[in-house]
């Protein structure tokens, strides 16, 4: 390797902050809380025969207030007397006793009256009895009945002594009246005897209180192995407190299960982590690349734990558990950022997915989940998504995220039905059900990564395929006004792109990224056009009246202009990068030595470009495809013999000047795109048959303007109108 010197993009501090946020983020994942511990209600029904797990014995709550209950409603109301019932029900009587006698003395009209004795609810005998008293009678009468309802309201009534009363009301009227007057009187009483009784609260609520008291609690025992709940039957608060006493359900979380989350979600964040400290991959060089990384790892295991309580154990043979697209995620790695990780975070997911599914017996209301559950689990969401990762590697249209789907689809659909075949209850059914789940499943992953891969790669700085190809266009913004602006700039790009793009395929770089950093290496040029050979066109060049410490400052200037450009415009990072690092830390050469030839100990810094080195493949590349087709170009004599000696020369002057050294590039990807190199320069400046002078009887069709003709079988159809031009 040529890269001993360069940075390594991940140092153990960045690893050890990323292996720590994504530690968190995958216990947040793991942590045992699942949904169905929690939406257990009274009235639901049990979809399947619940047992318990462990022996427990339990003070029922709810048994025992109910008793509790039952204890303190037997209580009977404590009453006391009342004595101020008498005096409203006396004072309601004397006012209905006063309207009906005002209405008695003031009228003389029967009809009249009788609707006024027909108020105070008497029967007809009384009605008429009324009406036949004189005044003195009446308020005898009236004087009657208020004395016979203060003495019976003088006593405790409860409500059965208030019947009572009522019906002996007429005996305690005077026998100086008549019986059809103490009939009257009785009836003008009877409906204002009531209760003169009511309930005193504390002391009613002390006795319940007591009662309450002496009721015992009511335990329940319940043995491992016990029915708590019977398939199909409803869910009471009794089955609840069961459920709760045998850790089946309940808000309560175990130490011991989070334990065991917080120790796999260390050892899983460790291992990627570890492999990308080690490893180094080319696709992740910043902290958004790693916060997208995490945020994408975590965020299916999160999914998986809320899903899969819904529908584990698979009682009905359905497979949903294989429905989630969980390979959307590896598939999005491997798209946005590196497909080596990918398969690895692959491989964590279906393992931690796994995890999961054997934490549900102890956390939910499943007592079910075989381990044959549990491997299916690992072998589907582990090892189905890694053929859709290879298949996206690089991926620029979007067909190949569907082809990736599919593929996942037919992985998973293979890991099925090798556990299918050792499982002792397999259906011919279930064929159809593992092909209809391991399909939606694929499938879905594909369509998410292709939708999300363009918006997770904007909001993390991540170059993706579809931008790329976007900049390729050749009617790109900033290429148009490259081509207009600056052409001979646009011509050299293009070449230097075709020169690139093959050597970079050739060495297992992207070809495509190299393309595109080709096209936009020389973009600063745009700002002063003129000042660049390619584009004078013959003339005078503005540089003869310039010194050369001048002339490289502008000649540099490209170099920074092109960044600020790139930047104005929003090129991506990735492509950014080739404008500074196409030159490196090299000398502007050819104004050094004009300098040097008056003062031979000028300061080379004068005439040096800012850099950095090349930093990857790619600018690496481009780099020597650079140079290679200026010096080609330039050179008067282009035979194959010399365009290889001109290649050659480049890549070993670059290697001496250690502009190389901070690539990945290795001495057979030297070897490699020397052989490219000379091959794509030998077919652009192929040598060309020289072609002899125009005949006399072309230049003569060209000025009659004859056109040619193809002879034909039967020979020349007008020969004689031929010869007569031709004379």
């Amino acid at each position: 390797m040529l890269s001993r010197g360069k940075p390594r993009p991940i140092s153990p501090i960045t690893a050890f902050a990323f292996g720590t946020a994504l530690a968190a983020l995958l216990l947040v994942a793991l942590f045992p809380i699942f949904p169905r511990q929690f939406n257990i209600r009274v009235g639901d029904v049990a979809s399947r025969t619940v047992k318990s797990p462990r022996s427990a014995s339990f003070e029922s709550s709810y048994l025992t207030q109910q008793r509790r209950d039952e204890a303190a409603n037997a209580v009977r109301p404590a009453l006391v007397f009342d004595a101020s019932v008498r005096t409203t029900q006396v004072a309601a009587y004397d006012k209905a006793a006063s309207q009906a006698t005002q209405i008695l003395g003031q009228s003389t009209d029967t009809a009249r009256r009788r609707d006024a004795l027909i108020l105070l609810q008497l029967s007809p005998r009384s009605i008429d009895t009324g009406l036949a008293l004189t005044n003195e009678r009446w308020q005898a009468v009236i004087a009657e009945g208020r004395r016979a309802l203060t003495q019976e309201l003088g006593v405790s009534l409860d409500d059965t002594s208030v019947t009572a009363a009522k019906d002996s009301v007429d005996a305690s009227i005077a026998p100086a009246f008549n019986s059809d007057e103490a009939l009257l009187t009785a009836e003008l009483v009877r409906p204002l005897i009531v209760s003169t009784l009511r309930e005193d609260a504390t002391k009613t609520e002390q006795a319940r209180g007591a009662a309450r008291a002496a009721v015992a609690t009511e335990r329940i025992n319940i043995e491992k192995g016990d029915v708590i709940l019977s398939a199909e039957t409803s869910v009471d608060q009794v089955s609840i407190e069961k459920l709760n006493a045998a850790k089946l359900v309940g808000k309560r979380v175990e130490w011991r299960n989070v334990v065991a989350a917080a120790i796999l979600a260390i050892i899983a964040a460790a291992a990627v982590a570890g492999y990308l400290f080690v490893l180094q991959p080319r696709g992740i060089t910043s902290e958004r690349h790693m916060i997208a990384l995490a945020l994408i790892t975590a965020a299916p295991l999160l999914i998986a734990k809320f899903y899969l309580p819904l529908v584990l154990p698979d009682d009905h043979r359905y497979f949903l558990p294989y429905i989630l697209p969980v390979a959307a995620a590896p598939i999005l790695i491997a798209a946005l950022l590196e497909t080596d990780v990918a398969v690895a975070v692959a491989a964590i997911i279906g393992v931690l997915i796994a995890f999961v599914s054997a934490f549900l017996p102890d956390v939910s209301l499943v007592a079910s989940i075989t381990v044959l559950d549990t491997f299916r689990l690992l072998l589907v969401y582990a090892m189905g998504p890694i053929i859709g990762v290879y298949l996206v590697h690089r991926a620029d249209r979007l067909n190949r995220y569907l082809t990736a789907g599919l593929a996942v689809a037919a992985a998973s659909y293979v890991m099925l039905l090798s556990t299918w075949f050792i499982d002792s209850d397999r259906q011919i059914a279930d064929l159809a059900w593992m092909a209809f789940a391991a399909g939606i499943g694929g499938v879905t992953s594909g369509v998410i990564a292709a939708g999300a891969f363009v918006t997770v790669g904007v909001l993390f700085g991540v170059t993706t395929r579809v931008q790329l190809m976007e900049l390729s266009q050749l009617n790109a913004p900033l290429l148009r006004r490259l081509q207009d602006e600056a052409p001979g700039t646009f011509h050299h790009s293009i070449i230097v792109g075709n020169l690139a793009e093959r050597a970079a395929d050739l060495v297992g770089a992207d070809p495509l990224l190299t393309r595109v950093g080709c096209y936009y290496h020389d973009i600063g040029k745009v700002l002063q056009p003129g000042m660049y050979i390619e584009n004078q066109l013959g003339g005078e060049t503005p540089h003869e009246e310039m010194s050369p410490t001048e002339s490289a400052t502008i000649i540099r200037q490209h170099v920074t202009g092109g960044v600020e450009l790139a930047r104005r415009e929003r090129l991506p990072a990735r492509v950014q990068a080739f404008i500074p690092e196409h030159h490196g830390t090299r000398l502007v050469a050819y104004f050094y030595r004009k300098a040097a030839e008056h003062d031979p100990g000028i300061d080379p810094a004068l005439f040096t470009y800012e850099g950095p080195r090349p930093q990857s493949k790619e600018t690496a590349i481009v780099m020597l495809a650079d140079s290679t087709e200026a010096m080609v170009r330039s050179s008067a004599d282009r035979t194959a013999e010399r365009i290889d000696q001109l290649v050659e020369e480049v890549i070993a002057e670059r290697m001496q000047e250690g502009q190389l050294d901070d690539s990945d590039l290795t001495l057979r990807d030297l070897r490699t795109i020397a052989e490219s190199f000379k091959a794509t320069m030998r077919a652009v400046y192929h040598p060309r048959v020289q072609y002899p002078a125009p005949t006399e009887m072309e230049v003569k069709r060209r000025v009659l303007r004859i056109p040619l003709r193809a002879p034909t079988e039967r020979g020349d159809p007008e020969p004689r109108r031929r010869r007569k031009y031709e004379r």
